[in-house]
């Protein structure tokens, strides 16, 4: 494969071909997809595989227009494979399909290609048996985890001869192209994730038949109280399919015969007929749970009946699930002595036990084991870290008050006096005692750690950089902007001792906006003065920024919503994670932008203020990056990464750019608005909405006040002054504030986090 793959051929259009190949075309490669062909039409089945990617939910393509860039094609036919970079196998999850096809492509060896296959367990030595040896060499397992585009993790397995070389490329590319998490597995049945999470769930199957225990109740046990998704164990076999988890079970059921644990991966009874009866999860709905008109309902396994799900009462465990952190959820679990903390603690025993038992067998090293979980199943910890969230002399001695083996991993590790796996010096390798190093995914973002701040109060604090570079960054809960984060940004333009400045969020977003709180507090008070005041200093942060002495790029990622996305169109340019929810969100609580949002917008609508419009009025936020520059809120050259690791030294580089070439803070600069016959059309739209029951009454009041807002308040198209369009903003963003309906919206988002129509 060249250094970047620009020519893929994906073999497969099923679910994780054509999931694959749209994501690949996102990344702006060009891919062949092929697939068998239909009767009379060559392309049929690749194009029904395109088909449901494009239809797929949630989206497996950032913009329709994406597909473009993906040829279809049959498997008659695969002189495509000549040219390619990379070639991607994702037929049927059989070995003897897979091998033919991997034999057809031998004549088409060439300088650079790589091939692969994603197999999600099957043996990558097994479907090389009888290739040459130049197609070893080329040949790695590489999985996808499904869904492709939103799955962090991708499993590595390099083959028997496979060059260390392609490995390492293959790496990079994944890891630095698509923003993959990637762990390295050795080649033995269901690697790595699906190796442990397939014993972790029949171990609870076991258990659940052993104890009679229902549905709900395994649920409540094995999801957030273990540090695992709320799909838990039963939820996530129905989302992924009955019959996927029974062949991920017979993997490992065939092919680890010699495993001690060998007979836990025969299913059970009630498995079996679920599978016999189609009950084969949400694909049908028809699994342990199913949607009825009622609500959800859960299978009675005594009865073979659905029933409504009925609330587990969990006992002195109910307190733990209130705890935020997944650490004290599961110290909770594993101390309580009570009937659930057994059953716990017994089934958190045996996942780490089979762990260490086979670490050495699946992975070069424990800390592949732990992200493989983390990324790939969403678990909180990953199994060493929890045995050293326990204790391992704990865990052990558990063990040995169960009569259980202790696995010779931990009691050596114990022989050595060592009482961790993991130390600021490395963490212990499976396959000899002895520490290793290891660094976690390289992260710029602790370069941005609040303890490394210079500056600090309750909104934001300052961080220094290098190059006499530093970075704002907002603080607060969800980032949401108060009077603490507008002080932060005046402090940061008056004193900060930087030629550029980095806008970001603590944590995993940007903003969530205003600090809607402080807002209804205003509203609730009637105090219109002070609500006029604090949307005028908003106002003014956003412009000091905008017109500060030095270049500003705003690194965006996660959400940016609101007055969040309103700092962030003024910077001087953006930096963006591709996964992006980015909008102005203001009319889903009865308001309009109020600083500076419309007053961009308008900017940017210049040409179509029918397009602007339609971005603010629909209140809604975009689904990743790129469509958040169709809607005009990231800019041709703002640049948008897949890798969020990239995202820092992106804007450093951007902000070295914007210096090296003599920035300087320019004078502000006139808005063309449209005036009256930008204001009738926009009237139009809302009426015609109103007519058709799309819209209520309170809608085209927000809607109307929007319109005056983007278009200048009417008169002729002209050139206004930026302050005037503030004005108007703020004029109107008061006036909603003082409606009943308004403040009713503004009160039901803050108690139940959901939008109000009325």
């Amino acid at each position: 494969m060249a250094e970047e793959a620009k020519k893929v051929v994906v073999l497969g259009a099923g679910v994780m071909g054509g999931q694959i190949a749209a994501l690949l075309a996102c990344a702006g490669h060009k891919v062949h997809l092929l697939d068998l062909p239909l009767a009379g039409d060559e392309v049929g089945r690749a194009h029904q595989g395109l088909a449901k990617a494009l239809a797929s939910r949630p989206p497996a393509f950032y913009l329709a227009e994406m597909a473009q860039r993906i040829q279809l094609g049959s498997l008659a036919d695969l002189a495509c494979v000549g040219e390619a970079d990379w070639v991607i196998e994702a037929v049927v999850e059989e070995s003897a399909p897979k091998r033919a096809l991997l034999a057809r492509l031998e004549p088409y060896l060439c300088d650079g290609l790589v091939i692969s296959s994603n197999t999600s367990g099957l043996s990558i030595a097994e479907l090389t048996r009888g290739r040459s040896p130049e197609f070893c060499r080329r040949f790695l397992g590489v999985h996808f985890f499904n869904p492709p585009r939103y799955m962090k993790l991708v499993e590595v397995i390099p083959g028997p001869d496979t060059e260390p070389a392609i490995v390492r490329q293959m790496v990079d590319f994944l890891t630095g192209e698509l923003g993959k998490g990637v762990v390295c597995s050795r080649d033995t049945p269901n690697f790595i994730g699906n190796r442990l999470w397939i014993f972790a769930v029949c171990d609870m199957l076991q258990r659940m038949e052993r104890n009679r225990l229902s549905v709900a109740e395994v649920d409540a046990l094995t999801g957030l109280l273990m540090g695992r998704p709320p799909s838990a164990t039963l939820r996530v076999c129905d989302i992924v399919g009955l019959d996927t988890v029974a062949r991920v079970a017979a993997t490992s059921y065939e092919g680890l015969l010699a495993d001690p644990w060998h007979s836990l991966f025969a299913l059970p009874g009630f498995y079996r007929r679920m599978l016999e009866e189609n009950l084969l999860g949400a694909k049908v709905n028809a699994g342990f749970y199913r949607k009825a008109e009622a609500g959800i309902e859960a299978l009675d396994l005594d009865t073979f009946a659905y029933q409504p799900v009925q609330k587990v009462e969990l006992g002195a465990l109910e307190s733990a699930l209130s705890e935020r952190s997944p650490k004290r959820r599961l110290r909770a679990l594993w101390n309580d002595s009570g009937p659930w903390g057994q059953l716990g603690r017994a089934h958190l025993m045996a996942v780490l036990a089979y762990a260490a038992e086979y670490a050495g067998d699946i992975a070069g090293d424990i800390v592949q084991v732990d992200r493989a979980m983390r990324w790939g199943f969403n678990w909180a910890l990953g199994p060493f870290e929890l045995w050293d969230l326990f204790g391992v002399e704990e865990v052990v001695s558990a063990l040995l008050a169960n009569q259980q083996r202790v696995p010779d991993f931990a009691a050596q590790l114990l022989d050595a006096g060592e009482t961790h796996f993991y130390h600021e010096q490395g963490a212990f390798s499976p396959t000899r005692l002895q520490r290793e190093s290891w660094q976690p995914p390289a992260d710029d973002w602790a370069k941005l750690a609040a303890e490394r701040a210079i500056w600090s109060n309750d909104g934001a604090y300052l961080v220094a950089l290098e190059d006499g570079l530093g970075a704002l960054v907002f603080s607060s809960k969800m980032n949401a902007l108060g009077p603490a984060a507008l002080e932060a940004v005046h402090h940061a333009v008056a004193t900060a001792p930087f030629a550029g400045l980095v806008l970001a969020g603590a944590g995993s977003l940007f903003s969530v906006g205003a600090d809607l709180q402080h807002v209804a507090k205003f509203v609730d008070e009637r105090d219109w003065l002070g609500l006029e005041a604090f949307v005028a200093a908003f106002q003014e942060a956003v412009q000091a920024l905008r017109y500060a002495p030095f270049p500003v790029v705003a690194v965006l990622r996660g959400l940016v919503l609101g007055g969040g996305c309103e700092f962030a169109l003024g910077a001087d340019g953006r930096v963006a994670a591709a996964e992006l929810g980015m909008g102005l969100v203001e009319t889903k609580v009865g308001l309009i932008p109020g600083s500076g949002g419309c007053m961009e917008m308008a900017r940017r609508g210049t040409s179509n203020i029918g397009a602007a419009f339609e971005t603010i009025f629909t209140g809604n936020f975009t689904d990743n990056a790129f469509q958040a520059r169709s809607w005009g809120l990231l800019g041709a050259d703002d640049e948008i990464a897949f890798a969020e690791g990239q995202l820092l030294e992106r804007a450093l580089a951007k902000l070295r750019r914007l210096i090296a070439a003599g920035y300087g803070a320019g004078a502000s600069v006139g808005i063309e608005v449209a005036g009256d016959e930008g204001l009738v059309l926009l009237h139009e739209r809302l009426d015609e909405g109103r007519a058709a029951g799309q819209l209520s009454e309170h809608d085209v009041v927000v809607g109307r006040g929007l319109a005056r807002v983007l278009t200048g308040g009417g008169g002729v198209r002209r050139q206004v002054e930026e302050r005037d369009v503030l004005n108007l903003e703020r004029e109107v963003f008061l006036q909603l504030c003082r409606t009943e309906r308004t403040r009713e919206r503004i009160a039901h988002m803050l108690h139940t986090g959901k939008p109000l129509r009325n």
